[in-house]
């Protein structure tokens, strides 16, 4: 983007790029300078790599999660069963407002074994309602199996999870290598202030033996 006199506007980015690529020229550009921004390049970098593996853990745990299913579908089965018991909270107000319920039932597994059991409901239900549940091959309650609404879900969370753990990591590492660069700036700041100092002031001049005579 031209500026008002013909001049090239330069961001910011493309200043830290230019100066760590060692294309900049800037005869005020310090060494720490240049780490800095050597620094700043290799933490977006790692940023987007932090991006890409987790897109890539996200990927392969979905996969991973969708076979698990698929080799567990055939051994899932819902049927019908029906309760022996009035339904009763599963631990007071809190869970009952929530909708958790339970309550005794029996049915009949696919093998043609009568089962018993505690099954959850999501409302109040009378002795002798059906409801549906879902149990393996022997006739035992097994958990109902996921959907891929929930499949997503958790394998964005572990992306998200990997991605925020490799930022952080990167975050840290940035922190500290600002941190020892700036030291180290101001370390050869003042080192170079206490060169130029007196002769900036005159105090170099005026001391004695340095070409000035000495009065009296």
């Amino acid at each position: 983007m031209a500026g008002t006199h013909g001049t090239r506007v330069t961001r910011p980015w493309q200043r830290h790029l230019r100066r760590a690529l060692g294309t900049e020229h800037n005869a005020l550009a310090r060494a720490t300078d240049r780490a800095r921004s050597r620094s700043l390049v290799l933490a977006v970098l790692a940023v987007v790599v932090a991006a890409l593996l987790g897109a890539a853990t996200a990927r392969a745990g979905l996969g991973s999660a969708e076979r698990r299913a698929a080799e567990a579908a055939p051994h899932r089965h819902r049927i019908d069963a029906v309760l022996l018991t009035p339904t009763r909270n599963s631990g007071g107000t809190a869970d009952a407002v929530a909708g958790h319920y339970r309550a005794a039932a029996t049915w009949t597994a696919p093998s043609g074994q009568h089962n018993t059991g505690t099954v959850q409901l999501r409302r109040p239900t009378p002795a002798g309602a059906a409801t549906t549940v879902w149990v393996g091959d022997s006739g035992q309650l097994v958990p109902a199996p996921p959907s891929t609404a929930d499949l997503v879900s958790d394998a964005v969370s572990l992306s998200l999870f990997v991605f925020g753990c490799l930022s952080l990591l990167t975050a840290c590492v940035l922190g500290l290598r600002l941190t020892a660069l700036n030291r180290r700036a101001d370390a050869a700041w003042q080192r170079s202030w206490a060169d130029l100092e007196p002769v900036w002031s005159g105090r170099a001049a005026r001391k004695p033996g340095n070409g000035e005579a000495r009065r009296g």
